[in-house]
């Protein structure tokens, strides 16, 4: 079966979930959906993402963004991608972390956006976590109803406006709203193929941006710069040199596996040379000298011009 068109473009607004492999855990502590709070605001702030709504779940997640510019795949790779590979090592766990691709529909803000975030925040409610939302800090409700800011690229003022100006009884108004909704339907349940929700109108602009040339099915089979995960590329050394990964990761002088590493995970994920120092237990300077050292190597030794082909062929 085809997977779903995905759409990207100005100032679209998505609803957005990602589940555990196998419905596990991705987060096991309050540590944990801390740093992905991070993430989050780290990787809003890199690709201008605006967020309306969100909730942290032990097994899944659900966001509410707009996205200014048509970046929403590059932006939530390198959101799963980050947090992938911080959860991995923090837990010492090899293997798949995320169930597949996350899920996307497009949603007309106007006429679904405060149904759609009262279903956002009602989730630790549904799902008898807490009896009362107000115990519950890993969503937005609070930044909705109390003077706080959870993260930076969050923006409640939108969705409260809708009830009030004054913003103060726009929150009184907000919270009666959302705890005389507990039993809603999904809001999405009606979604046009999976991909769109809003009024006739929105959906007849949607239909038409799919017949649009501009619009095109993601790329899924050639890899592209950003389109990569560490451990993609650390399993594809294992597997082409059969190597383990503790020879990957070894610190010693010539390790041309290690060096490997960094280099195509530098190239092709979208990690800063800090996260990949982080990773690797180095400083980020230290990690771009690796880089540069290892792109003079393979200028005048053979072998290792072969081995970056190989493990080009393997990404791509």
């Amino acid at each position: 079966m085809a997977r779903p068109l995905r759409l990207a473009y100005e100032n679209a607004t998505y609803h957005i979930t990602a589940r555990g492999n196998r419905r596990e855990n991705i987060f096991y502590s309050d540590k944990d959906k801390s740093v992905f709070l991070e993430k989050m605001n780290e990787t809003f702030n890199k690709y201008s993402f605006t967020c309306y709504a969100y909730c942290l779940m032990d097994n899944h997640y659900h966001l509410f963004i707009k996205t200014p510019h048509a970046n929403i795949s590059e932006g939530m790779h390198y959101l799963n991608a980050s947090y992938t590979n911080w959860f991995k090592a923090e837990h010492k766990i090899v293997g798949v972390i995320f169930q597949g691709r996350y899920k996307s529909i497009l949603v007309d803000e106007d006429s679904y956006g405060l149904k759609l975030s009262a279903y956002i925040h009602l989730n630790p409610l549904r799902a008898r976590v807490v009896d009362d939302l107000y115990e519950y800090k890993w969503s937005s409700f609070l930044d909705y109803v109390r003077k706080r800011k959870s993260i930076a690229g969050l923006s409640a003022e939108f969705i409260l406006r809708q009830f009030d100006e004054d913003i103060e009884k726009a929150r009184r108004r907000y919270k009666r709203f959302v705890l005389e909704n507990i039993d809603m339907d999904n809001p999405l349940g009606d979604s046009y193929r999976g991909m769109a929700i809003g009024s006739e109108e929105f959906v007849e602009r949607i239909k038409e941006k799919i017949k649009s040339l501009g619009i095109k099915r993601e790329v899924t089979e050639t890899k592209i710069a950003g389109t990569c995960s560490a451990e993609e590329v650390i399993k594809s050394i294992m597997r082409r040199f059969g190597v383990n990964r503790q020879e990957i990761f070894r610190k010693r002088r010539g390790n041309i596996y290690r060096q490997l590493a960094l280099y195509f995970i530098k190239r092709y994920t979208m990690l800063s040379l800090k996260e990949i120092g982080e990773e690797f237990d180095m400083d980020y300077a230290a990690v771009s000298q690796s880089c540069k050292r290892f792109e003079e190597l393979v200028k005048r030794d053979r072998s290792a011009l072969r081995m970056k082909a190989a493990i080009e062929k393997e990404l791509n």
